[in-house]
């Protein structure tokens, strides 16, 4: 099996997560450069209009950050409001995923902003931040960080272990074969991950790594990879992945096919909490796979040569 693979580089790391933090903050500063100039809303005539309005803040940022917690523990329980298992349910669930991930952080970021702004809001206008802008400030505020967090913390993990475990025991998985798997993704490297809107994987299920094979199971797809198979581990990033934030290099198995083709398989470690366990993951599974590989040649030992027997007593 040969082994190629190219590192990330930490420059373009660095830049990508430069390009993505600087686009929020710019976004941010020439909405407040736009807004500057707005005019100062009338003193209010009521000395406890004040009060009431915190109180009211208080009162929506609460009902927005709790509307936010249950609707994220609503597609946990429902599973993304999947509910058939028994045909397959990843290309829905990409869409319903792709729509949670702007809901529920955005209720969540609209809680936390309206109530920064019962403290905020004070504070700014005593530097002289006058009109909408000391109201609408602290909600981008709480907006930037939770977006950035969002980059490198996955909080979707228990409905993708939900969603593999469901749909492979619909395929006749048992649980107790699940332990021993590992929970994976796979995609086609010759396709562009910039065209596709949602998640970048074509399939989830899981993979083991045993005997004489390497066997994946998935919602749809189903392949084992035998050692003669396997012509070569590639290590290569995806530009196009948010995997490339930690600088992690995908896997892809270049696989010859019973009628002399070769596939490509890039492989996504499925389950992890953030970018840097998922990249450890990925390290690991390269690993394992050429453990699984070598394993081969130590199989049958080579013949031992005539002038390196022992003497005959």
């Amino acid at each position: 099996m040969q082994q190629t693979a190219k590192p990330v580089s930490k420059i373009k790391v660095f830049l990508l997560w430069f390009l993505l933090i600087g686009n929020l903050l710019f976004w941010l500063a020439f909405w407040a450069w736009r807004r500057r100039n707005d005019p100062t809303p009338p003193p209010d005539a009521e000395a406890g209009s004040e009060i009431f309005r915190s109180i009211f803040l208080l009162i929506v940022g609460g009902f927005f950050l709790a509307a936010g917690a249950a609707s994220y523990f609503v597609i946990v329980a429902t599973t993304c409001l999947t509910f058939d298992f028994s045909k397959p349910v990843f290309a829905g669930y990409k869409g319903k995923q792709y729509l949670a991930k702007i809901i529920v952080p955005t209720l969540v970021s609209l809680g936390v902003g309206f109530m920064l702004c019962v403290f905020l809001e004070p504070l700014l206008r005593s530097y002289g931040v006058r009109g909408q802008l000391g109201f609408l400030l602290p909600l981008f505020i709480a907006l930037i960080p939770l977006q950035i967090a969002q980059m490198w913390i996955s909080i979707w993990v228990p409905v993708i272990k939900k969603l593999i475990a469901k749909r492979l025991a619909a395929r006749g998985i048992l649980p107790a074969q699940l332990q021993s798997a590992i929970l994976m993704g796979i995609s086609d490297p010759s396709k562009s991950s910039f065209k596709k809107m949602t998640l970048i994987e074509d399939d989830i299920g899981a993979l083991w790594i045993a005997g004489d094979q390497i066997i994946y199971w998935g919602d749809t797809d189903q392949f084992a990879v035998r050692r003669e198979q396997l012509l070569q581990l590639e290590r290569r990033a995806d530009a196009g992945s948010t995997a490339m934030l930690a600088g992690t290099a995908h896997i892809i198995l270049h696989v010859q096919q019973p009628d002399g083709s070769v596939r490509q398989i890039r492989l996504h470690p499925e389950g992890h909490w953030t970018l840097g366990r998922n990249r450890k993951a990925t390290d690991g599974l390269a690993a394992a796979i050429t453990d699984w590989h070598g394993a081969a040649r130590l199989a049958t030992p080579p013949p031992i040569p005539v002038s390196a027997q022992p003497p005959a007593f």
